[in-house]
Order: C-alpha cells, then sequence, then structure tokens
C-alpha cells in the first residue's frame, strides 16, 4: 500500500516539515521509510528504493556539502519518494543543491531537531497500514456497488465489513460539500474506531471521495437514522451542514446490504443534482430509473443526439444555451426565474430556447420537447458528477 507524499505532509510531525526544493514531485507515491546515514560513505546508496521517503540528519557529512549533493543524486538515480533533513548540521542547503532537485521534481524537507525520527517513521507507517485497511474494505463496498453478486456472496461480505451487524441495515452516503482529499476522509474514519463506546453494531467506511455509514438492528427493533447520524456527528466534531447527504431505504436483511448501498449513493448524487444538502432514495423519483442506465451505451448516444449540437453552437458562437435550457427546465419553464437569474432580459431567453428547440427538433409538441430534453440533460449531469 502507498500514500500521496502530499497527503503525508499533513500527518502529525510531518505536517511541521518545511519544503526547500522539488514542489513539483509532491504528487509521488511513498510505499516505505528509511533512514540515511553511513550509507553516504560505505558506497551503500543502492540499498535505497523507489518509493521510499528518506530521512536523515546528514551526521556523515555535516562537514562535507559535497557528499550532500553526491547523496541526493544517488537517491534521485533510485527513483526515490523524497529526502527529509533533520535541521542539526544543515539549515538549508546550497541554492545549486535545490536547482538540481527542482530540475528532477525531487522534494527536499528539513524538519527541526526537536521532531524525533522515530516519531516521523511510527506515523507514515501507521498511515500506511491505515490507508491500506480503508482501500480494502473500500473495494468491498465497490463490489456490493457493481451489483453483480449474489445475494449470500452479500452477506458474506457484509460480515466481513462488520461481524457485528444486525439483520436490518440502512445506509447514509456523506460527501463534505468542499472534498479537500481522502486524508480527510480517513481522518475522520480512524477518529470515529478510536471512539470507545461507540456502537459496534453500526459501521463507517470510506467510499470514493466520502463515507458511508451503515446503521443496522434486530428484524424488530424500530431504526432513528437521523437520530444516530446526528449522533455521530456530534461525536466526530463534524457539522452535518457541511455534508451532502443521501440515505437509502431500510433492508430488512443483510443480504441486500448492497442495494442500501447503491441507493444511498443514488440518493448523494440527486442531492448533488437537485442542489439539496440531503435526500432520502425514497424521494429521489425519476432519478431512481435515470440513476440505474445513465451510462448504457443507447443512453449515451440518446444524450449525444439531443445535446451535442446546443454544445457545439455554444463553443462556435460563444453562447450559453445549453445553461439557459437547464436552467429553464429546473425553473420549470418560468422564463422571467432565469432570466433574472443569467441578468438577461426576459426576450432574450424565449430566443434562446427557439434556438435550441430549432437545433435539437422536431418535436411533436412543447410536451415532447420539454420530457425529451429535460431528461437528457438530467442523464448528462449524471454522467458528468
Amino acid at each position: 500500500m502507498s500514500l500521496k507524499l502530499k497527503d503525508v505532509m499533513s500527518m502529525e510531525y510531518l505536517e511541521e516539515f518545511k519544503l526547500i526544493a522539488g514542489e513539483g514531485g509532491l504528487d509521488r507515491f511513498i510505499n516505505t521509510i528509511g533512514i540515511l546515514d553511513h550509507e553516504m560513505i560505505e558506497d551503500m546508496m543502492h540499498i535505497f528504493v523507489e518509493g521510499e521517503l528518506v530521512l536523515s540528519t546528514m551526521s556523515v557529512a555535516r562537514n562535507d556539502v559535497d557528499l550532500v549533493f553526491q547523496s541526493i543524486k544517488s537517491l534521485i538515480d533510485q527513483n526515490v519518494a523524497a529526502l527529509a533533513i533533520k535541521a542539526v548540521y544543515y539549515k538549508t542547503l546550497p541554492q545549486e543543491i535545490i536547482d538540481y532537485a527542482n530540475s528532477y521534481n525531487f522534494p527536499i524537507f528539513l524538519f527541526e531537531p526537536t521532531i524525533f525520527i522515530e516519531d516521523v517513521i511510527r506515523t507514515v507507517f501507521s498511515g500506511i497500514k491505515s490507508r491500506g485497511m480503508h482501500s480494502l474494505m473500500e473495494i468491498k463496498l465497490e463490489t456490493l456497488f457493481s451489483g453483480s453478486v449474489n445475494p449470500n456472496t452479500v452477506h458474506d461480505i457484509a460480515i466481513e465489513l462488520n461481524a457485528d451487524f444486525q439483520m436490518k441495515t440502512l445506509a447514509i452516503y456523506c460527501q463534505e460539500k468542499r472534498f479537500i482529499s481522502d486524508d480527510s476522509v480517513i481522518k475522520i474514519i480512524d477518529k470515529y474506531m478510536r471512539i470507545t463506546n461507540r456502537s459496534r453494531k453500526n459501521g463507517l467506511f470510506k467510499f470514493r471521495k466520502g463515507f458511508i455509514v451503515i446503521l443496522s438492528a434486530e428484524p424488530n427493533d424500530k431504526m432513528k437514522p437521523e437520530l444516530d447520524l446526528q449522533y455521530l456527528f456530534d461525536s466526530l466534531g463534524l457539522k452535518s451542514s457541511d455534508f451532502v447527504l443521501g440515505m437509502s431505504t431500510v433492508q430488512k436483511t443483510l443480504y441486500t446490504l448492497d442495494k442500501a448501498i447503491k441507493e444511498s449513493y443514488f440518493a448523494y448524487q440527486t442531492a448533488v443534482l437537485t442542489q439539496e444538502d440531503a435526500v432520502p432514495y425514497a424521494s429521489t423519483g425519476l432519478y431512481k430509473l435515470l440513476m440505474s442506465i445513465s451510462d448504457q451505451p443507447w443512453t449515451i448516444q440518446y444524450t449525444n443526439t439531443l445535446l451535442d449540437p446546443l454544445f457545439k453552437y455554444d463553443e462556435k458562437y460563444n453562447t450559453k444555451l445549453y445553461e439557459t435550457i437547464k436552467l429553464y427546465f429546473n425553473a420549470q419553464g418560468k422564463t422571467a426565474v432565469v432570466a433574472e437569474h443569467l441578468y438577461q432580459h426576459k426576450n432574450t431567453i424565449l430566443q434562446r430556447i427557439r434556438k435550441v428547440k430549432e437545433l435539437t427538433g422536431p418535436f411533436k409538441s412543447d410536451q415532447d420537447f420539454f420530457e425529451q430534453l429535460s431528461t437528457a440533460i438530467k442523464l448528462y449531469e449524471i454522467r458528468n458528477l
């Protein structure tokens, strides 16, 4: 398992590291960590490997900056991920070295002597292990989401996710409105796992750019998902208003947990498209159907046939036909609302709508136009979430 260097830099201790070179290499992956010391003078630089974060005090090169330079060149040749120097003997590096590292996008950090190398190593390895576990759980969720497994396998995967799951389940997908990184999601889940009095019958798992809360209960117990979710958010110090939520229907058996997971994610997507903070799957209406067919070849062909003429016209003449007609449908055909939103005269909006009909028609009626094009737009927006 590996972590992106820029994600590692937000971890405890490492967040105090100062980048002095190689900013262009922060997307490199780290899969292990090592210490550079006597290898510099014993012709052992070959032991460092690709994807390794190397830590050093540069003690054996304290009076030989050329040895530092040669070591950095060797690390670059070995495709090492980055170098972090404890600023005991070197508070900075010569510009020549910095320029060389920049030319290879090789990150070099300095960190204060008060930070123990042992703490850095423990933090990084803990992060790699944690990320590996989260990735494993996410793979299991993706398997369930694919819908290509039989009920017995669904049940088995559910138990692998949490052996304490009860038979009745409900899933809630949560994603921050301002997604920062996977690391922020993992921090939330790790914090949840450290709550000693948390209910073992529930679970919290990373999924895509957010996390899924799976609540479970005995068959005869009444579920109170809103209260459970609010309690969970309060325990984690989170505000529900910072998230977009999608809630599934209650599943009476673990053999249909896959359905709960899909419903929660589809409800979340509906919330994004309708610009709502939270949507239960039961209220998704037509999106129930559209979500399930949006990526089918014939569906893509249908949307392309109707919408490509608008995209090409907008690109050629720098107009806003697609934006206008999308707002028109969202406003239930109220041109005054669209005009106000786009700061245009109502007549301008009417002209654009006529142009849309001309480019995408003919249609049997205004109702046919409304139904076909609004459906095509919904399908297009779903695919481009």
